[in-house]
């Protein structure tokens, strides 16, 4: 069978849809993709990983992924690993598909497969969650919304992560206990290493602030404490990624 040949998937719709699903790597520092699977009707279940660009990302980190994938979904999953449209590995605009196969020697292998997946589970499987798939006949086509689409789903999704709801009230209506609105599923390492690759794009996105438009006095001195306030969240950013860097070595003393 040629390696870029698919199972045939049992439906559309995915039966799980992880947007940080957590794998370990041989360093032992710990990865995440956007994990989704789709059972199928001739082999195991088709996994789809979307490369969230979280260090190495996908390119390094291929075997580890190969291996956490085969370990919980079984050795006769199909495993995809997915390069978002302008990505860095994705550079001519058009999302990218490669299944992945291990060798005797547990060496990763990836064989183009972008036409087979579109034609398998259509467009909705492009870009990063939250992404706006096409609507057109060209579905290689990449949908890039502007910069206030995307910063307005971060406050959006920072609102929810802080936001409460009452669940209990008193018989005239005040209300006496509150809980999150979100429901916690991040483990604490995790919630900590994606909080620092997090700060780290925030970092960047305020770096390319141009608080100088008119080349004023007044201008070159924000300049310059942006440029402070910058440099402060990429230390800050830096520091949570030692912090779960030393959380990771904790849990592999215990394990």
């Amino acid at each position: 069978m040629p390696e870029t040949v698919l199972p045939i998937p049992a439906r559309l719709d995915p039966v799980r849809d992880d947007h940080a699903w957590p794998f370990p790597l041989v360093s032992g520092a710990l990865s995440h993709v956007r994990l989704r699977v789709w059972p199928t009707k001739d082999r195991g279940p088709l996994v789809i990983a979307t490369d969230l660009m979280l260090g190495a990302g996908l390119v390094n980190d291929a075997e580890a992924l190969c291996r956490a994938v085969i370990s919980e979904f079984g050795d006769d999953a199909v495993v995809v690993r997915h390069f978002p449209a302008w990505s860095m590995l994705a550079m001519d605009g058009e999302d990218k598909f490669q299944k992945l196969t291990l060798d005797d020697k547990g060496t990763a292998h990836s064989h183009s497969c972008t036409g087979e997946v579109l034609d398998a589970l259509g467009p909705s499987v492009l870009g990063f969650p939250g992404d706006t798939p096409p609507s057109t006949s060209e579905v290689g086509a990449a949908v890039v919304p502007p910069q206030s689409v995307h910063v307005a789903r971060i406050l959006a999704a920072l609102l929810r992560l802080t936001d409460t709801r009452v669940i209990e009230r008193r018989p005239d209506g005040y209300p006496t206990r509150h809980a999150p609105v979100t429901e916690a599923d991040l483990r604490p390492l995790s919630h900590v290493k994606l909080g620092a690759a997090a700060l780290q794009g925030l970092a960047h996105f305020l770096g390319e602030a141009n608080v100088d438009e008119l080349e004023t006095a007044a201008g070159a001195k924000r300049d310059k404490k942006l440029a402070k306030i910058v440099e402060r969240l990429q230390e800050q950013a830096w520091e949570l990624a030692v912090l779960g860097d030393e959380m990771a070595a904790e849990q592999r003393e215990r394990d």
